[in-house]
């Protein structure tokens, strides 16, 4: 199984894309049972599904907008992008 605190052990906040509601909600269940908590201190499962997040190397987990995901695919771009469906199959799931 991949660990989502794996994730950002490499890269210090990873934006995860979650293309439908089965996969959100496994993505937060994951997200909370590693201990991830929301910025508000909400567990992940308390939060709404949404199709983007973003996860840091301090344990937090929130909501991405799409314009923020959309208006950074720029090649100087740093942010490290993931298709949770491809991650969670144990595909390649990195989204250029």
């Amino acid at each position: 199984m991949r660990w989502l605190r794996d994730l950002v052990k490499e890269n210090p906040c990873v934006w995860v894309r979650c293309e439908d509601e089965r996969l959100q909600g496994l993505f937060l269940i994951q997200a909370e049972l590693e201990g991830f908590r929301a910025l508000n201190g909400q567990w992940p499962t308390e939060l709404e599904n949404h199709r983007l997040y973003g996860i840091t190397g301090d344990m937090t987990v929130g909501y991405l907008s799409s314009m923020c995901w959309s208006l950074t695919r720029r090649p100087s771009d740093e942010h490290v992008r993931v298709d949770y469906g491809k991650y969670y199959a144990g595909e390649d799931y990195r989204v250029e």
